[in-house]
């Protein structure tokens, strides 16, 4: 028998679904309604609504890191940096590899070892693989679309040398930032729910043409495993 309270819920709130798998299935979903010639009116609008979602999403996701480069004091340590360096760069991995394919020599100057390198790194190998990031990401800040990507790494490596040196203070500002995180991402998971609707609606009997706005394959990614917590701040 069919639920019909299953339309009425957000089902983008699963937390299987990485922060970086949702900034790229509305990234794609985006470029899908641009594309679309001759969609109905309130179809075409509702990219408006969705892009003031996704940008502000994805600011927050950068502002964690830039926050930490920027304190100073004495409450997270070396560990603590390093899994939150391992969480951002597999998050940026998807992006990198959204623009370069994997067997590109573009995609092995960032990785050239996969994801298994800063999965595995210890403590004196995370700067040089932190180097390598940045300056990559400075020869290819045209195809990423701006200085952004290289400036979180940056900032990673600040929050690391931070960290060794015992100056890193979070406690208070690192939890506005997850709760920002938490409201900015819920904003863009029910808008996309809209999204969902208002296109079902208007293609009702017709479940092909949901390929055509929404590539669900970005929130199945069958190697991901889900994101380590965000180091404790207390």
């Amino acid at each position: 028998m069919i639920n019909i309270q299953r339309f009425f819920e957000n089902h983008l709130s699963n937390r299987e679904i990485s922060a970086e798998e949702l900034r790229q299935f509305t990234e794609d979903h985006l470029g899908r309604l641009a594309a679309i010639a001759g969609a109905p009116a309130a179809i075409a609008a509702l990219s408006v609504p969705t892009r003031a979602a996704y940008e502000e999403f994805d600011a927050k996701l950068s502002s964690r890191t830039t926050l930490l480069a920027n304190q100073t004091g004495g409450t997270i340590t070396k560990d603590e940096a390093l899994q939150l360096i391992r969480s951002t760069v597999r998050q940026r991995e998807g992006r990198i590899r959204d623009k370069f394919a994997k067997t590109s020599a573009a995609y092995k100057e960032f990785f050239p070892l996969g994801l298994s390198e800063i999965n595995k790194a210890r403590t004196g190998q995370i700067v040089a693989i932190l180097d390598r990031l940045i300056n990559a990401a400075t020869r290819h800040e045209g195809d990423l679309g701006g200085p952004e990507l290289k400036a979180e790494f940056t900032n990673l490596k600040a929050i690391y040398s931070n960290a060794r040196e015992g100056q890193v203070d979070a406690k208070g500002a690192l939890a506005q930032v997850r709760a920002d995180v938490a409201t900015s991402r819920t904003t863009l998971e029910l808008q996309l729910g809209r999204n969902i609707l208002a296109i079902a609606s208007q293609n009702l009997g017709q479940p092909e043409r949901a390929k055509d706005y929404f590539n669900q394959s970005l929130l199945e990614d069958p190697t991901r495993s889900q994101d380590e917590p965000e180091p404790p701040v207390a």
